[in-house]
């Protein structure tokens, strides 16, 4: 039986695209975009925390670190569309942590305050 096609293995056309080869990915030319406004707004969230004064300052700015740290974050994420997701939530998420931290430590120190009230007593 004859063969009609050469089926030996240097005579096997190889493939477009490698099958372990990936696409590089698409540059986000607004990567700066979330960052920016995330910067924006956790530093306006700060700003409305320390005019409320119910912390002295060194408590707020304390309070403030792990949003911030978030935030810095979303800088430094990779500046491609697939990761504007990961950059957007993460400046979202530092918006959010540095406004509402200070109230959750406030809501803290007031548990700790009635507890330790209540374990002592008025005597």
């Amino acid at each position: 039986m004859r063969q009609t096609q050469d089926t030996r293995w240097y005579a096997v056309r190889a493939p477009e695209r490698p099958w372990y080869a990936v696409r590089a990915p698409e540059r986000d030319e607004w990567w700066w975009l979330a960052p920016a406004v995330g910067t924006a707004a956790a530093l306006l969230g700060a700003c409305l925390r320390v005019g409320d004064g119910e912390l002295p300052f060194f408590w707020i700015a304390l309070t403030c670190v792990p949003g911030f740290l978030l935030v810095a974050g979303s800088w430094f994420a990779p500046r491609t569309r697939e990761r504007r997701g990961v950059r957007v939530s993460l400046a979202a998420a530092g918006c959010v942590l540095t406004y509402l931290t200070v109230k959750v430590f406030m809501a803290a120190l007031y548990v700790l305050a009635i507890l330790m009230w209540l374990r002592q007593g008025d005597g």
